[in-house]
């Protein structure tokens, strides 16, 4: 129904190449026997890269915040007394460049994003739920048989060897900063940098979003 994209102005490095913004959706789901509209809003972003950019990423949350308001205000046809559309669901997913369990991603775990918005995998700042996976494969890694096909994939993180062996694990403060990203400590499932968050709030009142299950597919 609507599309916008919003190019983030605070890009550092070559991610100031890259052109990373935030696209917004709004899509109609289906309509009610009262012709009512039934709509959702998807959200997808990519933040600042470089393991030292914490600020330039919160800022960038704050941003996608904003964008997001806007885009929702800017497109909504409906008024509280004479509602055209109901809506049904409003996530934000993307790759945002940090985890939810490395100290050094501190200041990005307690965004105020993660107020509105639900995280399914996290069980608060600076720990995720016992059955999160990591998202992040090491590079050395990355053609190897074990992860270079999608069903090869699935077999090799459905294994706690596999994890181990393949993916990129939180960091502590002990670990010296250009060790950000290593294995060390092992903690976790690995460093999970991709998310899809929900959020319960401006949805239509009646309704409510319960999360019944959780998939992360890579093609």
């Amino acid at each position: 129904m609507d599309a916008a994209y919003h190019c983030y102005p605070n890009g550092k490095g070559t991610d100031a190449l890259s052109s990373k913004g935030a696209l917004f959706l709004k899509v109609q789901v289906g309509s009610t026997p009262q012709d009512q509209r039934i709509v959702g809003y998807i959200s997808c972003t990519h933040l600042q890269a470089l393991a030292e950019d914490t600020t330039v990423r919160c800022e960038q949350l704050d941003l996608l915040q904003d964008w997001l308001a806007d885009f929702r205000k800017s497109t909504s046809s409906s008024s509280t007394a004479n509602p055209e559309e109901l809506v049904a669901f409003d996530v934000v997913c993307g790759d945002l460049n940090f985890d939810n369990c490395s100290s050094d991603d501190k200041l990005e775990q307690q965004h105020c994003l993660f107020t509105r918005y639900k995280d399914p995998c996290r069980q608060g700042p600076g720990e995720d739920k016992s059955w999160a996976i990591g998202t992040l494969l090491d590079p050395k890694g990355l053609y190897d048989e074990e992860v270079c096909t999608p069903d090869n994939l699935q077999k090799t993180m459905e294994s706690e060897d596999g994890r181990k062996a393949f993916l990129v694990f939180p960091t502590s403060k002990s670990q010296a900063s250009s060790q950000k990203g290593r294995k060390g400590a092992l903690k976790g499932n690995g460093r999970r940098i991709d998310y899809l968050l929900y959020s319960k709030e401006g949805l239509y009142l009646e309704w409510k979003t319960e999360v019944e299950e959780f998939s992360f597919i890579t093609q």
